[in-house]
């Protein structure tokens, strides 16, 4: 059966920003991700007494944008992350997300898609770089569906 992708994933360059988000990682946003990977610890301080927002909440939020924007498909295999955080951010920060496709290719019948991420709080300061690996089969990523 067929079925119409509004993201062909063929047609993605190389350099090509495929999100862009704006986030306030605001005590909201921390509780629902300490609640999702069930982390029970009190959050850290910085030295002027604000809580800090767990590192891979910045990285959860970039990648959310990610998801949203490719429309990622059920099937899609996250394979591999990496993630350089530069500096701790406090609750309540505002975040700007984007994401850059580094390599999009098809081999054996996969699509293998890298993207690039940065994070930037609300001074412009980078506060967190990632690159994330996405396979999906080719049959998803061109709108048939098994």
């Amino acid at each position: 059966m067929e079925r119409s992708l509004a993201v062909d994933y063929s047609k993605l360059a190389t350099g090509q920003i495929v999100s862009q988000h704006t986030y306030q990682l605001d005590e909201t946003l921390v509780g629902e991700y300490v609640a999702a990977v069930q982390d029970d610890s009190e959050l850290p301080l910085s030295e002027d007494g604000r809580k800090l927002a767990p590192p891979m909440s910045m990285a959860a939020l970039s990648l959310r944008g990610v998801v949203q924007d490719l429309q990622i498909p059920g099937g899609t295999l996250h394979v591999g992350q990496e993630f350089d955080f530069v500096s701790a951010v406090p609750v309540g920060t505002t975040l700007d997300c984007q994401a850059t496709l580094a390599q999009n290719s098809e081999r054996g019948g996969m699509r293998i898609m890298v993207v690039n991420s940065t994070v930037h709080d609300d001074d412009g300061n980078q506060v967190m770089s990632g690159k994330s690996t996405i396979m999906l089969p080719e049959e998803l990523a061109s709108g048939v569906e098994s």
